[in-house]
């Protein structure tokens, strides 16, 4: 008689499972925190990027927009004030300026504590002022100029025989609206220049 040998199975043994000890989750912990941190850098620097781009952009356009107005308004003026008391001199540089053109009497003026120009008519509402722009601040000549450390005023006036405008220069240092200003955003402000000029039509033809 034949013996049937039956196949052994084999022997099961158990697994035995273990969760992280502590080293590795401090490990895995320390990991993630570095790479949490590389991209907060990453999104902190592009937000700035964007921001400062956006806020540059439009004070661009609405710096360039008011410098548009005032020169199209002093070539179609008239008279222009203030005029110099001497007669010998030709050049006027002030923090404000008064013209007459068609509309009436107009005057500008620009308050450095305020960082803002203002326009206004004396013969509507009392002369009463309105914010024509906002952020306009001192600037000074830079160190070499005969006038180094002196401020910069934004209207330059240059008449003939002391009386008749030839020309007038705006110069305007604008600094971007921080109306979104956030903690991240850091200390770089940047600065825009806008300068211009223009003559009456009366003194051009």
């Amino acid at each position: 008689m034949r013996h049937l040998h039956l196949a052994s199975r084999p022997l099961l043994r158990s697994v035995s499972r273990r969760g992280f000890n502590l080293v590795e989750l401090v490990i895995a912990l320390a990991i993630t925190a570095t790479l949490l941190t590389s991209v907060m850098v990453a999104l902190n620097a592009s937000f700035m990027a964007y921001q400062t781009t956006t806020e540059v952009a439009s004070t661009h356009t609405i710096g360039r927009l008011t410098m548009h107005r005032i020169l199209a308004m002093i070539r179609t003026g008239r008279e222009f004030w203030p005029r110099p008391e001497d007669p010998l001199v030709d050049v006027i540089a002030g923090d404000e300026m008064t013209f007459e053109t068609d509309a009436g009497i107009m005057k500008l003026r620009w308050d450095p504590l305020a960082e803002a120009l203002y326009v206004s008519t004396p013969s509507v509402n009392g002369g009463e002022e309105i914010l024509l722009l906002e952020g306009v601040i001192e600037q000074t000549y830079p160190v070499g100029h005969p006038n180094a450390g002196e401020i910069i005023m934004p209207f330059t006036l240059e008449f003939v025989k002391g009386r008749y405008l030839h020309r007038a220069t705006i110069d305007l240092a604008i600094q971007p609206d921080d109306n979104m200003h956030v903690d991240l955003d850091g200390q770089y402000k940047p600065i825009i220049r806008l300068v211009g000029s223009a003559m009456p039509r009366v003194a051009a033809y």
